[in-house]
């Protein structure tokens, strides 16, 4: 278990290898709330927040120009490692 320090604004570091183990990125949302016995707090990852079907993502793309076949985006792939514009 790992000790931490509560800071002037009521924040916590979380471990790096904590989060690794649990899934936690830079930015992830998280419930905060008392432990069933009152005596902790519980940190959960907040998977529910902003989940939404794929299905209302496609809306909102726009395509612009003409499509490129797999080949071609491959191909740009490989100049890029190249360093070719």
């Amino acid at each position: 278990m790992t000790t931490m320090t509560l800071s002037g604004k009521r924040q916590v570091v979380l471990p790096a290898e904590l989060c690794r183990q649990v899934s936690l990125a830079p930015g992830a949302r998280v419930r905060v709330e008392l432990a069933p016995d009152g005596d902790g707090i519980l940190v959960r990852a907040d998977s529910a927040v902003n989940k939404k079907p794929a299905s209302i993502l496609f809306d909102r793309v726009t395509r612009r120009g003409k499509p490129l076949a797999v080949e071609d985006l491959q191909g740009l792939a490989v100049a890029k490692q190249q360093g070719k514009p």
